[in-house]
């Protein structure tokens, strides 16, 4: 694909996702009435993981599409340049995005906390939020192998396989009854729920330090003097989870500051700095060709934490639409490979061209999200996850 296709088709999919929630979100007003009514401080990070799911989807689209076409998972065929660094940050960037989030509102839970955490009841509430969608798709995965294998059928393998891909990724997602590349079923998503999950197993310690704006601080600045002594005396650690913890101490420590310096907080809201958060994004994709790595990472930072002082980027970010996709976007995130695996592939191989079949695969996935999302994730939640936003702000 020639390079000025390919951002046409990154247009007009994310045009397509935009334009199709507002449509789902018209359709079903009455049923996410609460969510897409209510005004608070964490809309524009609802818009902001709405569109880092949307963008996720669409770099794997390119996966899946040479994949299809080739048998190789890779986005090579691009032919590097400015473009194949693009849809490489359209993944990459955004789960940096996802992981600064994570460790955003759960550090400014802990910030905010009037009484004793129950850790017990966190970490029900945690998993009753992941898991059920999770096991479903898993679930999923495999009876999708059963169906394709054509080799005898034997049940031994799929129990093998059913123990590791249950675990959250933390011992693999290996292959199914031989199942080539079986995680691509799912786009190879999972691996992020296992650094979730990490995360959520190190709070309990942490907490113990942020009792003030002082320990809040020490703590913040320990885990990055930490990470700098790591980076600065070339310890042997694996560059992609150097870069990943970074995002949580860059979470951590973009809640520590809307916590503390309300000043400066109110002074990010201006759309000079959504200028400059957009700008930072551009400097990324223009000087650096690998987004796991530290200088990108910082910039994304230095986006997010306008972002997550209430900037809506020129109220991008704050449209019902956005506002739609961010409430689903658990869904959008762990049902796209799964879209694209059982539509956008098989008309690929049938010849139909990259555009139409991500057109109509785009408006499936959000479909099936929000089917998800109302049917399985809003289920599972012991309380509302607005309801809980808006009380964190309540404290703020």
């Amino acid at each position: 694909m020639e390079h000025s296709f390919i951002l046409l088709n990154i247009i007009l999919a994310v045009c397509i996702a935009i334009v199709f929630s507002f449509a789902i979100q018209n359709l079903t007003r009455e049923r996410f009435k609460k969510e897409l009514d209510e005004n608070g401080r964490f809309d524009t990070l609802d818009g902001l993981r709405g569109l880092a799911a949307i963008l996720v989807a669409i770099h794997h689209s390119f996966f899946f599409y040479w994949y299809a076409k080739n048998g190789e998972w890779s986005i090579n065929y691009i032919g590097g340049g400015h473009i194949q660094i693009l849809v490489d940050y359209l993944g990459k960037g955004s789960v940096s995005i996802f992981f600064m989030i994570t460790s955003f509102l759960f550090w400014g839970k802990i910030l905010c906390r009037v009484d004793t955490i129950n850790w017990r009841e966190f970490y029900i509430k945690r998993f009753l939020r992941i898991a059920p969608l999770y096991i479903v798709i898993v679930l999923f995965s495999i009876f999708y192998v059963m169906l394709t294998v054509k080799t005898p059928f034997d049940i031994y393998p799929y129990i093998r396989a059913s123990f590791y891909w249950l675990t959250f990724d933390f011992f693999g997602t290996p292959n199914i009854n031989g199942f080539p590349l079986s995680k691509s079923i799912v786009a190879g998503v999972f691996w992020t729920l296992s650094y979730e999950w990490m995360f959520y197993f190190l709070l309990p310690v942490f907490s113990v330090f942020a009792v003030s704006k002082k320990s809040s601080m020490f703590i913040v600045c320990m885990m990055l003097a930490i990470f700098v002594f790591i980076y600065g005396f070339n310890i042997e650690i694996r560059l992609w989870p150097q870069i990943h913890v970074l995002c949580f101490i860059i979470g951590a420590a973009c809640a520590h500051i809307y916590k503390f310096y309300h000043g400066f907080i109110k002074n990010l809201k201006s759309p000079v700095f959504s200028v400059i958060a957009v700008a930072a994004l551009g400097v990324c994709i223009y000087l650096f060709d690998a987004p796991y790595s530290h200088v990108p990472t910082i910039l994304i930072g230095i986006a997010f934490m306008i972002i997550s002082s209430g900037n809506s980027v020129f109220g991008f970010l704050k449209i019902k639409s956005m506002k739609m996709l961010g409430t689903i976007s658990f869904s959008v995130y762990l049902l796209h490979g799964i879209t694209y695996t059982v539509l956008f592939s098989p008309m690929i191989k049938s010849g139909v061209s990259f555009l139409v079949a991500i057109a109509i695969t785009i408006p499936a996935i959000l479909a099936l999200s929000t089917a998800s999302y109302l049917l399985i994730e809003r289920k599972f939640m012991l309380k509302d996850r607005l309801t809980t936003e808006r009380n964190l702000v309540n404290s703020l």
